[in-house]
């Protein structure tokens, strides 16, 4: 009966030492994992920032383009809608701020 119970206890114990195992493997892939998910969050932060640039750059050169055109009546007057549609945008903005 001893020896059963000692059998018992030694599978036991090999049992709990490949579940040691495998939760030592799975956490040094969680750590990864949690490693490489923080740098990806940077990269995303960082690419969002050089989109706003890159927007702001189309912006700047439609506005600068709209402005210089001034070739025609009609461009006038998509230049002056463009700028009053930048207008509105700042004023929405302020109106957000003031909130």
């Amino acid at each position: 009966m001893t020896q059963d119970v000692n059998k018992m206890i030694e599978e036991l114990k090999s049992k709990v030492a490949v579940l040691m195992s495998l939760f030592s493997v799975q956490k040094s892939q969680n750590e990864q994992l949690k490693k490489e998910n923080e740098e990806l969050k940077k990269q995303i932060e960082q690419q969002q920032i050089s989109i706003k640039g890159l927007e702001q750059k189309v912006n700047t050169l439609q506005l600068a383009k709209a402005v210089s055109d001034t070739s025609g009546n009609s461009e006038d007057k998509s230049a002056r809608k463009y700028i009053e549609g930048i207008v509105r945008e700042i004023d929405s903005c302020i109106a957000l701020l003031n909130k």
